[in-house]
């Protein structure tokens, strides 16, 4: 038997031999390859930005519906708002209440807003900080939680005008997840609004497989400007993709590499990105790739003829549509 065996290992070893090879030289993985390329950014500290400004923040979590919640009121320097709210019964006999937010200045009225009534007491967040620096005086910050799915935060700001004679309230927009704050995330003494870029979303794949690169917005001699690509968010962006890096999906990829290619743009690192991209894309994937030879008409629809792109195309023209600067 002891021949019979040889000869049997004999012609199984130069087929092990052949595996082997094809095992050592095997693609790497997209979560591997996206920790090789980006190694440098596994250690990056994380930037949450300082926030130190006065704030109400209600959750809805723990609501009565029975017991109005009482007023609560902050300030800094001449401003100060107050978060009260109006009741009224449905149909079906549930208190309904919606928060109202009055903002003074120097004891003068120059702001009221009202969010959307719901049971109990809604989620909205109020907050007093330095945002604008066209003026000497703080901003107050007002976001309040419209409901649905994943959605949304209806954030505005009340802002003065240079000589602080006159007030307005600008609509920041809404943005994906709950009441928003401002925060301090570049230590530089002014608040910022740290969101993510929402056009990313639903984009080229489902909502949870989606990925969006960091978006930083402010308000600015009463505008909303964004402020994304300002070098001193550098270690904001560095810590927004160590936080990807960490996710990297097995699967519906491409909405996670649309994503991480626009974060590596604001980086400075989209060429490598899109090389990456280029080798892990799905090509089975259709999600997102429909798309019109013309501008849509008043109804949303399509004019002219509608075309199907590759997912490298599509991805190209929707990062240029929003302001990225592809490199291939």
């Amino acid at each position: 038997m002891a021949p019979i065996s040889c000869l049997r290992l004999s012609l199984l070893l130069p087929l092990i031999l052949l595996f082997q090879p094809a095992a050592a030289n095997a693609a790497p993985s997209l979560a591997e390859a996206v920790k090789q390329a980006d190694a440098k950014y596994l250690e990056a500290p994380d930037v949450e930005g300082e926030d130190k400004s006065p704030k109400i923040e209600v959750s809805g979590e723990e609501e009565d519906e029975e017991a109005p919640p009482v007023p609560e009121e902050i300030a800094q320097g001449a401003v100060k708002a107050v978060l009260s709210y109006t009741e009224e019964k449905s149909e079906d006999g549930d208190t309904m209440r919606a928060p109202v937010v009055t903002v003074f200045a120097d004891g003068k009225e120059i702001a009221k807003l009202t969010g959307d009534a719901g049971l109990g007491s809604p989620p909205v967040s109020v907050q007093i900080a330095e945002i604008d620096p066209g003026n000497s005086n703080p901003e107050a910050v007002i976001s309040f939680y419209t409901g649905g799915a994943h959605c949304c935060s209806d954030t505005s700001v009340v802002t003065s005008s240079p000589d602080g004679s006159s007030w307005t309230t600008v609509d920041v927009g809404e943005f994906d997840g709950g009441p928003l704050l401002a925060t301090d995330l570049n230590g530089d003494g002014r608040y910022e609004f740290k969101t993510r870029d929402n056009a990313f979303l639903y984009t080229f794949a489902c909502y949870a497989c989606s990925e969006a690169p960091l978006e930083v917005l402010t308000v600015e001699n009463g505008a909303v400007k964004t402020i994304t690509t300002e070098e001193s968010f550098k270690p904001a962006h560095a810590a927004w993709l160590k936080t990807m890096i960490a996710n990297v999906p097995d699967e519906d990829v491409n909405g996670f590499l649309a994503g991480y290619v626009g974060e590596k743009i604001l980086l400075g690192e989209g060429k490598q990105a899109w090389g990456l991209m280029l080798s892990y894309y799905d090509k089975a994937s259709e999600w997102g790739l429909e798309t019109c030879d013309q501008p849509l008409n008043e109804d949303g629809e399509c004019p002219g003829e509608e075309l199907t792109l590759t997912f490298p195309d599509a991805l190209e023209r929707m990062l240029k549509e929003n302001g990225y600067k592809v490199e291939k």
